[in-house]
């Protein structure tokens, strides 16, 4: 019995050792590697915190050659391309057909890298969530990996976030040719969540006073003024204006003088006057009578597509200010056809316009994009233009990727892009990448200033040293400051 036990115990123990055996040992698991993340570019520029008086930009930008991606692209499907605008708004509806046009171009040349390209109108009315509802269809339903928005900062600013929600699964590019300031440093201060946007339009503090100041060349060397009005529109975008601005970002500071001080400062204008134009003014009769009895010998209007410069153009030539030299940055004011939509008041105003069939650009595409545009009915101001560009530009990059559904690489290609194909601008006036705060957004430079003379002509009166200074030598040699005359000689000679 004892040894009955034994053995049973025995066995017990054999069988343990068994099991023991059998059982699969225990691994510790393999770390698995993790991808470093991307860091925003280090600082090379830092821009001046005051307002500079030259305008050429910082440095001459260098062609970086970006190596093809080593994912052969597809040849077939198409690229599709959003526009996100009301087209209520006659600019808007420009810019539309502007994309319109150059799409047909770049197809009629084969597409990019043999995709044809589709544009898709959405309409936002707007809205910020008839908006964001149109980018969210664009992007995710529609498959658009190009996607342009209106320029209205509440908009943009929300479809920021709502792109940046999107964009890892749905890789894209926005390109908005207006927004605030605010729009740019995000992309500076967070660019892995916002390298998606593109801003086509100088930082607010150079929209402010570089873009700016050629009229108050004008004004001093042309009009031959000492003391000046200025009317500007109450907006966001025209804060640096009104009141002065300063921006610290990562890429250094930027900042701005209100237009009163640095008129002064930098032209020895007297500002007699400022007024606040509320977006959705129609009575500026008060405004002008003020300017007049203040004895201002020059008025300047800082004003956008909200403020109602038809409107403003019929009070200025029935007030006593009409024989004031008037000057207009936007609005229908810069069209050519301003001269029938006034009924002629126009003559003698002075506007920034891109609009005009011969307008003394080197760039002689830029005739023939205004050309055809006029042929379709549209009326341009410079935002078309960038329309018409940026789609330009955005073939450009994917085609130097090699692969047009690479989005992280035609983005960086964008940023490194030494851009010559631009209808109005030189290549470092819209240059992308420079490490400053205009990262991702225009640098200011001179502009084409007329004045409209007999029968709506418009004579293009910059000086030319302003311009030859700027890059545009060429340009320097046919504008015609000379042929200025006040607005009560134009109604004396005009008939």
């Amino acid at each position: 019995m004892k040894m009955g036990k034994t053995m049973i115990g025995l066995g017990l123990i054999f069988a343990i050792v068994l099991l023991g055996c059998t059982e699969t040992p225990k691994t510790t698991p393999t770390p698995v590697p993790t991808t470093p993340i991307e860091t925003t570019p280090a600082v090379t520029t830092v821009v001046q915190t005051t307002p500079t008086t030259t305008p050429i930009a910082e440095k001459t930008p260098t062609t970086v050659v970006t190596t093809p991606s080593s994912t052969p692209p597809s040849l077939t499907g198409e690229i599709k391309v959003c526009a996100l605008y009301d087209t209520r708004i006659p600019a808007f509806k420009a810019n539309v057909e502007a994309l319109k046009l150059a799409i047909e171009e770049i197809n009629a040349q084969g597409g990019i890298m043999g995709k044809k390209l589709e544009l898709i109108h959405q309409d936002t009315q707007r809205k910020v969530d008839i908006a964001i509802t149109a980018y969210r269809s664009a992007v995710i339903e529609k498959g658009c990996t190009v996607v342009f928005v209106e320029g209205v900062s509440e908009e943009v600013m929300a479809l920021l976030e709502e792109g940046a929600r999107i964009y890892p699964s749905h890789p894209h590019i926005m390109i908005s040719p207006q927004a605030g300031m605010e729009s740019t440093l995000k992309v500076i201060e967070d660019y892995e969540k916002y390298k998606f946007f593109f801003r086509s339009l100088p930082s607010d503090p150079e929209m402010n006073y570089k873009v700016t100041k050629v009229f108050f060349d004008i004004a001093k060397d042309v009009v031959r003024a000492k003391k000046v009005a200025l009317f500007l529109e109450d907006a966001s975008w025209t804060k640096c204006a009104r009141e002065g601005c300063t921006y610290n970002t990562k890429f250094g500071s930027i900042s701005s003088k209100a237009m009163k001080d640095w008129v002064k400062e930098e032209y020895g204008l007297d500002v007699v006057y400022v007024s606040n134009l509320a977006v959705g003014e129609k009575n500026f009769l008060p405004i002008l009578e003020t300017a007049a009895a203040r004895g201002a010998e020059f008025i300047f209007v800082l004003s956008s597509w909200y403020t109602d410069t038809t409107t403003l153009t019929k009070q200025w030539a029935s007030s006593s200010a009409r024989n004031i030299p008037i000057a207009f940055f936007g609005g229908t004011a810069q069209w050519i056809n301003a001269w029938s939509l006034t009924g002629g008041a126009s003559l003698g105003t002075i506007v920034m316009t891109y609009d005009y069939e011969d307008i003394p650009l080197a760039n002689s595409n830029a005739g023939v994009i205004i050309k055809k545009l006029h042929e379709r009915g549209i009326s341009l101001d410079t935002s078309t233009h960038y329309a018409y560009s940026e789609m330009l530009r955005v073939k450009e990059a994917m085609e130097k990727v090699g692969n047009p559904d690479d989005i992280d690489k035609v983005i960086k290609a964008i940023e490194e892009l030494e851009f010559k194909n631009h209808t109005i601008h030189r290549a470092e006036y819209m240059f992308f990448g420079y490490q400053n705060p205009n990262f991702h957004s225009y640098t200011g430079g001179p502009t084409m200033i007329a004045q409209f003379q007999c029968g709506g002509k418009p004579v293009y009166i910059v000086p030319s040293d302003v311009l030859a200074k700027g890059g545009y030598v060429e340009e320097s040699e046919k504008v015609q400051p000379d042929a200025y005359k006040s607005p009560a000689e134009l109604r004396k000679t005009c008939k």
